[in-house]
């Protein structure tokens, strides 16, 4: 595969031929937004390395999405298909995936942008860093209306190892440049919801090195809104997918996470109660929730504990929503007092 040479750019900072061999895939999942991603896609249009392929994915959409993505099409490097119904985010990269013929890939969200040496960038690293085994590169996320960098746990350029994901030791945003090959035969769970991407991520991450560089790669915006309880509302409606991510997660990679971050340990098995208890197997709810309690307190698992025998399904999702609404309201209070009282100081991740 090419993308192995030891070149790296030389001292006016252009990339030698080996390295601008190196084809990117960058898959555009959407669905209904396209007064949105042309911003996406011209952001990858306007790089300053031009060998890429970009596939967009549309998710049955109901507006002019087909309409739009047809205006760019006089690129051929642009690639358009579409579900015949809406099937999920999960089934939408995975279809982006089937069409990829790229030596890397990237996920480019609808409403995100590249900057405009992203791939320069990438390109440049893959040659300086494949010869030591690197495969997967992680750079950072710049928030729009912030300009601060999105992710956390790692702020200087170094190795990610596999603990530091499966034990959330790092965390939030970041871009992810992947060698095609380590995904194989593997695809994103359609059968889960949230947790699909996590479960993905492991296994390709296990199989090769993974750097992080601390430069930003890309913006995320945030015009859809993300909000603690939105995020919440929304994995309460998708709970059937949810408990299945739980699960399966948990088989997976629960003694390791017993093993290597117990109170992780205990956060996940929260989630599981939680997920039971709103699909009606409420005894296995209990269970996993008592069974949280052995590696990590949480306020959560008791009230949940407490409420079970009392109260219903739908019940419990109102009062989970209304505890979601009060801690995104208490995390926006702190967030303000903090930009009024220490101006310039980096937000609690």
């Amino acid at each position: 595969m090419s993308g192995t040479s030891k070149q790296v750019p030389n001292k006016t900072g252009v990339l030698s031929e080996p390295a601008r061999q190196l084809l990117f895939s960058i898959i555009i999942a959407t669905y209904n937004r396209a007064h949105l991603f042309p911003r996406a896609i011209n952001s990858v249009l306007s790089q300053t390395y031009q060998n890429f392929e970009i596939i967009v994915v549309d998710d049955g959409s109901s507006d002019n999405t087909e309409e739009v993505v047809n205006s760019f099409r006089v690129d051929k490097r642009i690639i358009y298909d579409k579900n015949e119904e809406n099937l999920g985010l999960s089934a939408t990269w995975n279809k982006g995936l089937d069409l990829a013929s790229g030596d890397y890939v990237v996920f480019l969200d609808d409403d995100d942008e590249l900057l405009p040496d992203a791939l320069e960038a990438a390109a440049a690293k893959i040659a300086e860093l494949s010869p030591e085994g690197v495969r997967t590169i992680w750079f950072d996320s710049m928030d729009f209306e912030t300009g601060k960098i999105t992710g956390r746990g790692i702020n200087k350029d170094g190795y990610v190892t596999y603990e530091d994901h499966l034990c959330g030791k790092v965390g939030g945003d970041f871009w992810t440049v992947i060698d095609r090959s380590l995904f194989g035969g593997n695809r994103f769970d359609e059968r889960a919801w949230g947790g699909s991407a996590g479960l993905l991520w492991l296994k390709v991450f296990y199989q090769a090195k993974v750097f992080h560089v601390a430069k930003p790669f890309g913006i995320t915006h945030r015009e859809h809104g993300s909000t603690v309880s939105r995020d919440f509302r929304i994995r309460i409606r998708h709970r059937e997918k949810n408990l299945w991510a739980a699960k399966i997660f948990l088989q997976e990679h629960g003694e390791e996470l017993k093993r290597l971050c117990p109170r992780v340990y205990g956060s996940r098995l929260v989630d599981l109660g939680l997920f039971s208890l709103l699909n009606s197997e409420k005894a296995e709810g209990v269970k996993a929730l008592f069974k949280s309690l052995r590696f990590y307190f949480s306020f959560r698992a008791v009230m949940l504990i407490l409420l079970s025998p009392f109260f219903n399904e739908r019940q419990i999702a109102s009062l989970s929503i209304k505890s979601a609404d009060i801690k995104n309201s208490l995390k926006n209070f702190i967030a303000s007092f903090r930009s009024k009282t220490h101006p310039g100081a980096e937000p609690d991740a």
